[in-house]
């Protein structure tokens, strides 16, 4: 007997009790489907779906004529070439149906994608790449205008000026890292930290 399988992905960076999973949750509880097993993870959409642990479990318990949930396809990734190759290899090698409930599609097991199917899917795909893309790409500007401005980034110093002066005179005098931190009582972290800016 067919089972039906659903797949969760949030990123690595979203707790679990994010509101992307629990929107996740929310529409494949309410989609009317008698749901098997649900695999869920936190990793990026751009690590290929294959090479995730929770998408490999599934893969391995699927069986021809079975059925996989995704509540959208930016779920199932965010490359377009890995997609389309993940897909093939799902419906045509293990003769498993793909069901995409935003959209409303639904890929049949053992098919191959007919010209419409391909057109659609690739335009879902290529939209999560671009979205993903974006994304870091106005992250990058917005870091880079923000370095301009002189904003520190990262982590918060946690010394003062002073011992900032202080461990760059004791390393150009020829004090090892080691001996500032045990001297100064500064983690070797901080102190590693602050001798790279030198």
């Amino acid at each position: 007997m067919s089972k039906i399988y659903a797949y969760f992905r949030v990123s690595a960076k979203k707790a679990k009790k994010s509101q992307d999973f629990e929107r996740q949750k929310y529409l494949i509880e309410h989609s009317g489907l008698d749901i098997e097993r649900v695999f869920e993870e936190h990793i990026s959409g751009g690590v290929r779906g294959d090479e995730r642990k929770a998408f490999r479990e599934m893969l391995s318990v699927l069986r021809p004529g079975d059925t996989v949930v995704f509540t959208e396809s930016s779920r199932f990734g965010c490359n377009y070439i890995d997609c389309l190759d993940i897909v093939d290899t799902i419906t045509l090698e293990y003769g498993v149906n793909i069901n995409f409930l935003s959209n409303g599609t639904t890929l049949q097991g053992g098919k191959k994608l007919n010209p419409y199917e391909w057109m659609a899917l690739s335009q879902f795909f290529l939209a999560d790449e671009f979205q993903k893309r974006l994304i870091s790409y106005d992250t990058k500007n917005k870091l880079k205008a923000l370095k301009e401005q002189g904003v520190q980034l990262g982590r918060r110093r946690t010394i003062t000026e002073e011992q900032i002066a202080n461990i760059k005179a004791l390393y150009v005098s020829g004090v090892s890292q080691n001996q500032i931190s045990k001297k100064m009582g500064i983690s070797r972290t901080v102190v590693a930290r602050e001798v790279a800016l030198c």
